[in-house]
């Protein structure tokens, strides 16, 4: 299961962990799911941790950020590995999606965005 806590009334931390593949990419999108059903606009995802992502995994996250973005809100990833930067970079991703260096400059950003 991936750990959340939340950072303001608006915003949500998830810890992705590990792997994000075909096994266990539906239980990302109900997470992010419930998250945004209970008004939570801005979604950080820890990727700290991840070291393999799938094409399930890549496509759990991009469904949930035309929902967050219609909300007002955004999907922010935070702490890529290398290898999983250069992933998004080969998939032409990067430009589309909201990607940080760390929790602390994503939390800024949602708290700027959200005023």
């Amino acid at each position: 299961m991936f750990s959340q806590r939340n950072i303001d009334e608006e915003s949500v931390l998830i810890d992705v962990g590990e792997l994000l593949d075909n096994n266990n990419a539906h239980e990302m999108t109900e997470v992010i799911g419930a998250v945004q059903e209970a008004g939570k606009k801005y979604i950080i995802l820890d990727m700290s941790d991840l070291r393999f992502i799938s094409s399930a995994g890549v496509g759990s996250i991009l469904g949930a950020v035309g929902n967050s973005r219609g909300m007002g809100g955004d999907i922010i990833l935070c702490s890529l590995s290398e290898k999983i930067l250069h992933i998004l970079e080969i998939l032409d991703l990067c430009d589309y999606l909201t990607i940080t260096s760390d929790e602390h400059t994503a939390t800024e950003l949602c708290a700027v965005e959200g005023e």
